[in-house]
């Protein structure tokens, strides 16, 4: 496997919409961590009327569990995926990600 570059990304609050619910956008963190990629495995929902594809992975990293608190999605090469958890065991950090298709 290769190690690969992944710019992180947070979720900023940019405003209020009218009904006073926070309105949020990614940016960029300026930062980013080495990962590496294994196989993806792909999903489909069936639910009526909204059928969609799915990519779940998991990007292994040994960055510092810091630079990933409170990410909300990661670029790598070129594919932008949103993080739906963070696991920190041993010397390697596990980011959950989906992106849908």
């Amino acid at each position: 496997m290769r190690w690969y570059r992944a710019t992180t990304y947070r979720r900023v609050e940019v405003g209020k919409d009218a009904t006073r619910n926070p309105v949020t956008e990614l940016r960029e963190t300026g930062e980013s961590v080495l990962v590496r990629t294994p196989p993806w495995s792909a999903e489909r929902d069936d639910t009526d009327g909204n059928r969609f594809d799915m990519v779940n992975r998991t990007f292994l990293t040994k960055a510092s569990p810091k630079l990933l608190e409170g990410i909300a999605a990661v670029m790598v090469r070129g594919v932008l995926y949103s993080v739906e958890g963070v696991n920190h065991d041993a010397p390697t950090t596990a980011i959950r990600v989906r992106r849908c298709k």
